[in-house]
């Protein structure tokens, strides 16, 4: 029996529902706030949203997706396009490599999972963005954004666990 256009809408929402909610992520992390802190460290929400959403569903989250996003993030942000697009690739890479040690695993593992990868991407979009600006820039901000990043990354995760768990658990 052929699928009314609702089933459709329903189904192609819930294919794209971890982008939406990556970009959602984003546009929330790029609010501007009133301090010399958070003008300079903010949590790597996108890094975030790409480890969590390829850990846990790699099926809903391709390579467009992180294209897509980075490109987001790349805008929002006013950085030379490409190096959130650069340090979203890295991290997607490195978490397809790693399924098979991270599927089933406690969110703890993955917690660790993501502390032991997040200053490799961090550090190569860092790294592009010197070379871009042909000056080292302070090491401090990356550090700052890094601890903020590990230390959000269980109240982001759970929140993005409801949603794996509510809205895309019988769409197999």
């Amino acid at each position: 029996m052929r699928e009314g256009w609702n089933d459709t809408l329903v189904n192609w929402v819930l294919r794209w529902l971890p982008l939406f909610v990556s970009i959602l992520w984003l546009m929330i992390s790029f609010i501007p706030l009133k301090s010399e802190l958070s003008a300079n460290a903010r949590p790597m929400l996108g890094l975030m949203c790409v480890y969590f959403w390829t850990a846990y569903r790699s099926d809903l989250f391709s390579l467009m997706s992180v294209f897509i996003l980075g490109v987001v993030s790349d805008v929002l942000s006013l950085a030379p396009l490409g190096i959130h697009l650069f340090m979203y690739l890295i991290m997607y890479l490195s978490v397809t490599k790693i399924s098979k040690y991270i599927n089933d695993k406690t969110f703890e593992m993955l917690w660790i999972g993501l502390a032991l990868l997040l200053p490799v991407a961090m550090l190569s979009g860092w790294l592009l963005t010197s070379i871009y600006y042909a000056d080292f820039l302070p090491l401090k901000s990356l550090v700052f954004s890094y601890l903020i990043s590990v230390a959000l990354y269980p109240i982001f995760g759970g929140i993005n666990a409801v949603i794996v768990n509510s809205c895309l658990q019988d769409d197999n």
